[in-house]
């Protein structure tokens, strides 16, 4: 008489109570704003916002293609990324989406989709062995509670990450159905799985690796039902590599998109790939302690958030031993009766290495949303290591809630640009893209008050100013940064500094399109206050001429210039610019009296 089982440990409730534990977890990120790199994938791709029309080009360039035009990428990111599924997905939402809500929605229902996958691969993956039975709800429940994924389920953007494990995951779960019922339908089905999970992100390739290894833990597994699942690989290879082309390109040399620079010589160069290991083994001890400790979250990891670290630092060597001790473990079981655990260690290494900086830089020191992956594999080894244990099914029990507050409490931050920045500054302070970050946004704020409140909230500008000082003084090339102090010295209406600041952000590598403009009005409002509160015409003359230079058909510039002749008793001079002010706003009345009252003064000198 076959075994029934008790209806909390069917899959089928089991799968339900987890779609909505993931759900209500992330429930309170349906009324967020659009955040962080949002703007890149969605509000400022021209692509994407061209909507289901765009899907071509999505498909046909480099994921960055819409928000950067034709500029050159590879200055900006090595190797280039080719994502297009998730920009698709949102050109398509866009089409009907009024704001941010419906691309939040189905961030949730996805994640809920995926908590429920790894609910159904653990389940397939243990089907064999003597494990308890809760181990695959409690790596799933683990998995959809932890704190680390917060970023990529209330960022929009994130869901590259999502798709990416879902189609992975989906692709193991088949691969492991048919090794079992010897059917190629699943495997045929997990092989275009595997295919879309590699066009959210480039990251699902390593499951090329994880799948046969997490095979390898079935007894007589047969290998040939991967054959799918590499044809899709080499689809995808070829289609990357098609659109893109096959390098990576020359490192940057720009430390916001390459942390690993040093000095020499009065410029920056590249490190070698011995120079930045020990910050790459640092940083992995690091990875290992969100995934176990994961408190005072940041989005932001850039310089220099983390000292770049050299062979003599101790923490370096204790993160090597560590996981020198953590792969000799994985080995020892590998050949034990608990491959589980082996193979759950190797997932996290094997999903990590990718964006690990180790075999090249991938523009930042390191990230939450690059333990999204590699999550599975360390929870998995960790839930089948307390199976082992007679109260292991307790600590999981205890740890799942403690997950949960903290992800509930962390959402909130993710609410807009302006609460994520202000708030993970104060948690990073060292990160000098953070700093500009939560410039920019202080700045935005204070322009976006009604003029009648700007005096009573001056500190944003205070703040701002602090926050842009502290990038500077990490990162002095930082171009962008100049270019927000200069806007912060502006509003000061200091504009002297603006004008140095600008000058500056061009220097170091700001495009000219977006600094003159900017330089511009400085300038004129420099030459204004020479002229109307100094009197001093020479002075004004060049600010306004040097504006004028940058931006020739601004009409308050040719207005000051031609106050200046007139003043300085050149009617002729002044009524050329008059002139050329009245071709720009023929319908001014005021310009059509500057003329008026220049021509009449050029009469009377010539009588």
């Amino acid at each position: 008489m076959p075994l029934v089982l008790p209806w909390y440990r069917r899959s089928g409730p089991q799968a339900i109570a987890l779609a909505l534990l993931s759900f209500l977890l992330y429930a309170n990120t349906l009324g967020h704003d659009f955040t962080l790199d949002d703007a890149i994938v969605i509000t400022d791709n021209s692509v994407v916002n061209r909507g289901v029309s765009g899907w071509a080009d999505l498909f046909t360039h480099d994921t960055f293609y819409g928000f950067f035009g034709e500029q050159d990428r590879a200055s900006l990111v090595a190797g280039g990324r080719y994502r297009p599924l998730t920009p698709a997905l949102f050109a398509l939402e866009g089409e009907v989406a009024d704001g941010p809500f419906l691309y939040h929605l189905f961030n949730v229902s996805w994640y809920a989709v995926l908590g429920v996958v790894v609910l159904f691969t653990v389940r397939e993956l243990v089907r064999d062995k003597e494990l308890a039975g809760w181990v695959p709800l409690a790596t799933a429940a683990l998995f959809v509670a932890h704190p680390v994924h917060t970023e990529a389920v209330a960022n929009i953007k994130g869901r590259d990450e999502i798709l990416a494990l879902l189609g992975a995951l989906c692709a193991t779960w088949m691969v492991l159905r048919a090794s079992r019922d010897g059917s190629w339908w699943a495997a045929s089905a997990g092989g275009m799985l595997f295919l879309v999970g590699c066009f959210a992100k480039e990251n699902a390739i390593t499951f090329l690796i994880v799948t046969p290894l997490l095979l390898s833990t079935r007894s007589g597994p047969r290998y040939r039902y991967l054959i799918p699942m590499a044809l899709a690989a080499a689809v995808y290879l070829a289609v990357r590599f098609a659109v893109i082309g096959t390098g990576i390109g020359d490192p940057p040399t720009e430390l916001m998109n390459n942390p690993f620079l040093r000095e020499q010589g009065g410029g920056v160069v590249v490190m070698t790939f011995w120079e930045r290991l020990p910050t790459v083994i640092y940083t992995a001890l690091l990875y290992l302690k969100l995934m176990v400790w994961p408190v005072n979250l940041v989005h932001d990891y850039y310089p220099t958030a983390i000292e770049l670290k050299s062979w003599s630092d101790i923490w370096v060597w204790i993160s090597l031993i560590g996981h020198i001790a953590l792969l000799a473990l994985a080995g020892f079981y590998l050949r034990s009766r608990r491959p589980i655990v082996a193979a759950g260690i190797l997932t996290y290494f094997i999903t990590l290495s990718i964006v690990s900086n180790l075999l090249f830089s991938v523009g930042t020191l390191m990230s939450e949303r690059f333990l999204f992956m590699p999550s599975f594999g360390f929870l998995l080894a960790v839930v089948a290591l307390l199976a082992r244990w007679q109260h292991g099914r307790w600590i999981a029990i205890a740890v799942v809630p403690v997950f949960c507050m903290l992800t509930v409490l962390r959402n909130p931050v993710w609410s807009d640009n302006y609460t994520l920045f202000t708030t993970d500054v104060a948690r990073q302070p060292n990160s000098a893209k953070l700093r500009n970050a939560a410039a920019g946004a202080r700045l935005d704020r204070y322009q976006q008050l009604p003029e009648e409140r700007r005096a009573g909230q001056a500190m944003l500008i205070a703040n701002a100013l602090e926050d842009l000082n502290a990038a500077l003084r990490i990162h002095p090339r930082y171009g962008n940064a100049y270019l927000l102090r200069g806007n912060a010295h502006y509003l000061q209406e200091d504009y002297g500094a603006a004008i140095a600041d600008y000058e500056n952000a061009s220097a170091f590598g700001v495009a000219d399109g977006t600094v003159n403009g900017n330089l511009a009005l400085a300038l004129q409002q420099a030459g204004r206050r020479a002229g109307e509160e100094q009197n001093d015409l020479l002075t004004a003359r060049s600010y306004l001429e040097r504006s004028l230079a940058l931006a020739p058909d601004r009409y308050e510039t040719l207005r000051l210039l031609g106050i200046t002749y007139g003043m300085e008793g050149n009617p002729a001079r002044a009524l050329s610019y008059f002139e050329r002010a009245l071709q720009i706003e023929p319908d001014n009345e005021g310009a059509r009296q500057n003329v008026a009252i220049a021509r009449q003064q050029l009469r009377q000198l010539s009588e």
